[in-house]
């Protein structure tokens, strides 16, 4: 059976309560007009039960005002400030002035406080203007002259719903930063994943392709060494089919990472799609390689993948020397070869010299290519072996990161 649905359509908390308030204002107020209190019967107020019918029917619509504005001033907070403060002003004009029953001036300082904290650009303005006419027009009704104790009534519910709206305007630029960071990070990732396919396929099917133009060339001459070529080709095709299922195992994350990470210490096979396209692969290791972090052994071997699947491409037949040095906090690359010179080589899509500047710059490295003055192709390649780039480059998983 299958979980019931969320319910989606439940109110938001904040207009529920200021509905609950405003409709408890109304209930009170009607309770100061319809029923007998000590302030009005000892003097202090005007006697309401003396009042025409009209008059109490006029404070009766002003009452729904009241609690009306209460209710919306969480989801219309200017309307809220404007219609309290047409309330108050116009209560001023009646017998019953504003000043001493609690609901008109309640009414007033709870739609300018939810104004100023949840309205919109001009909601602090709305709200003072609405505050200060409205006081001031009572004050002026009843001729009192007492600004001192109005402006500081202001300041004690305009500051603190001012200082409400700055919290309100962090935390949504906290959650749009977040917002922007995530997407950020989504990106990256794609761009690694995308990366690390280029590496995994571009390598594979170049030997794949170079084997079966080998097969191809002696398949009428030599049976047996086409047989051998055509062997390769469905050996890198399998390595291929692994590495792509350890990586996609990997990006599901509902399984532990396969054993058999790539590295260095694994030059046979990044050396072989040179070999099978005719050429020589020198190799000179200083260093320990087993003492290499696994990111950074990682990173280099594609590093190192793509820089001879370059080679094999485009200078077919040539001897490329291949220098790895290990230092204490430096690992260096240099893989260079004799191929044609710039004017014959061929021009390549240039997202393997982008990879290789993309790894290297995870582990604070830098890269330099390009062909050199007496003919073939170099690319030297330094990275940090400090912690934090390795640390921040390669997730436990195994991917890079």
């Amino acid at each position: 059976m299958s979980a019931a649905a969320p319910d989606n359509r439940r109110l938001p908390r904040g207009l529920v309560v200021a509905t609950v308030a405003g409709l408890a204002l109304f209930g009170f107020g009607l309770a100061e007009l319809y029923v007998p209190i000590a302030g009005y019967v000892e003097g202090q107020g005007p006697d309401l039960a003396a009042l025409p019918a009209g008059w109490l029917a006029v404070l009766t619509v002003l009452l729904v005002g009241y609690g009306l504005a209460v209710a919306v001033c969480t989801t219309y907070p200017r309307a809220a400030a404007v219609l309290a403060g047409a309330c108050f002003t116009a209560q001023s004009f009646t017998p019953v002035l504003p000043e001493w029953p609690v609901v008109p001036l309640l009414a007033l300082l709870l739609a300018c406080f939810g104004c100023v904290a949840l309205g919109g650009r001009a909601a602090p303005t709305v709200a003072t203007v609405s505050y200060f006419v409205a006081l001031g027009v009572e004050n002026t009704a009843a001729g009192d002259s007492d600004w001192v104790f109005i402006v500081f009534v202001a300041l004690a519910v305009l500051g603190p719903g001012y200082a409400v709206r700055m919290r309100r305007a962090q935390a949504v630029r906290l959650v749009a930063l977040a917002a922007e960071r995530e997407a950020a990070a989504r990106t990256d990732e794609r761009l690694r994943v995308a990366r690390e396919l280029h590496d995994i396929v571009s390598h594979g099917v170049s030997v794949m392709v170079l084997q079966a133009g080998a097969a191809e060339a002696v398949l009428d001459s030599d049976t047996r060494q086409a047989r051998e070529s055509l062997e390769a080709v469905q050996d890198v095709g399998r390595d291929v089919v692994t590495e792509l299922r350890r990586l996609l195992v990997i990006l599901r994350g509902s399984e532990p990472a396969p054993e058999g990470l790539p590295s260095l210490r694994q030059l046979d096979a990044l050396t072989t799609a040179v070999r099978v396209a005719g050429g020589r692969v020198e190799v000179t290791v200083t260093g320990d390689l087993g003492a290499l972090p696994v990111a950074a052994d990682v990173n280099a071997y594609r590093i190192l993948q793509e820089a001879l699947t370059n080679a094999a491409r485009h200078a077919p037949g040539a001897t490329v020397d291949v220098s790895i040095d290990v230092g204490d906090t430096r690992l260096r690359l240099h893989v260079v070869d004799d191929g044609p010179g710039p004017a014959r080589r061929g021009v390549g899509t240039g997202h393997g010299l982008t990879g290789i500047r993309e790894r290297a710059e995870l582990f604070g490295g830098t890269v330099v290519a390009g062909p050199r003055e007496q003919g073939g192709f170099e690319v030297r390649v330094e990275l940090s072996l400090g912690l934090d780039g390795s640390a921040s480059a390669l997730s436990p998983t195994g991917t890079t990161a």
